[in-house]
C-alpha cells in the first residue's frame, strides 16, 4: 500500500492536509487522519504496523506514530518538528526541528525518548534527512557553507548535500556547486541498475 497526503500544506490551508492509505492498483482508499490540523510526511516503520508523521494548525504541532492496527496516536514531540523518517531497524526517527532560531537536525526514538540535536550550524540550517539502508548514516541538505549565486527561495532551507552517521559525527560534504540542492534519498545497492 502507498500512504500519502492531501489537502491543503504550509501557508495555503485551504482544507486541512490529511493522511490516506491506497493500495498500489488504485483501490481500497483508507482514511488515517481527520480533524482541524493538518498531517503530512508518513514514513512507515520496518514492520508496516506503524508510521510517523507531522501535524500542524489549529494550535497542534510536532510529531506522532499511529499503529495502524488499532489506530492509536501518539505524540513524540510538541514543537515545531517537521520532516520524519523512521531508521530502517525501526529503532530512531530522524527529523527536521525548529528549536533555536533555525533548522537542525534531531533523532527520537519511536517512544519518544532518548532525543538528540545531531547538527548544530546556527544561524545556517539543516534538514530533509534521510536514513541509509543500513540505518547507520544520515544524508541531508545544508546552508551551512553559505549561499553562493543560486536564487533564494523564501526560508528554503536548500544549500548542498551532506552525510553524516546516525550519531551527527563524521559531517561530509557531497556536492559544491551553484545550485541548490533538494532533498536526497538512498537507493539500495542490490537496486542499482546494471550499466
Amino acid at each position: 500500500m502507498i500512504a500519502f497526503a492531501f489537502g491543503g500544506f504550509f501557508a495555503r490551508p485551504i482544507k486541512p492536509g490529511q493522511l490516506a492509505l491506497i493500495q498500489a492498483d488504485g483501490t481500497d482508499l483508507r482514511m488515517l487522519t481527520s480533524g482541524a490540523a493538518s498531517s503530512g510526511f508518513p514514513s512507515f516503520a520496518p514492520d508496516s504496523n506503524r508510521f510517523v508523521y507531522r501535524v500542524m494548525g489549529n494550535g497542534e504541532q510536532g510529531l506522532r506514530i499511529m499503529s495502524l492496527p488499532d489506530g492509536k496516536v501518539t505524540v513524540l514531540t510538541a514543537e515545531n518538528d517537521t520532516f520524519p523518517a523512521l531508521s530502517p531497524r525501526g529503532d530512531k526517527i530522524t527529523f527536521t526541528g525548529f528549536r533555536d532560531g533555525n533548522y537542525e537536525i534531531y533523532t527520537i526514538r519511536p517512544d519518544g525518548t532518548d532525543r538528540r540535536q545531531l547538527t548544530h550550524t546556527h544561524p545556517s540550517n539543516d534538514a530533509h534527512s534521510s536514513w541509509s539502508p543500513d540505518g547507520k548514516r544520515i544524508v541531508f541538505v545544508s546552508s551551512r557553507r553559505g549561499l553562493k549565486d543560486e536564487a533564494l527561495h523564501g526560508d528554503q532551507t536548500y544549500g548542498e548535500i551532506f552525510v553524516m552517521r546516525d550519531d551527527g559525527s563524521h559531517v561530509e560534504q557531497l556536492t559544491d556547486n551553484q545550485w541548490e540542492e533538494g532533498p536526497a534519498a538512498w537507493l539500495p545497492q542490490a537496486s542499482m541498475p546494471k550499466h
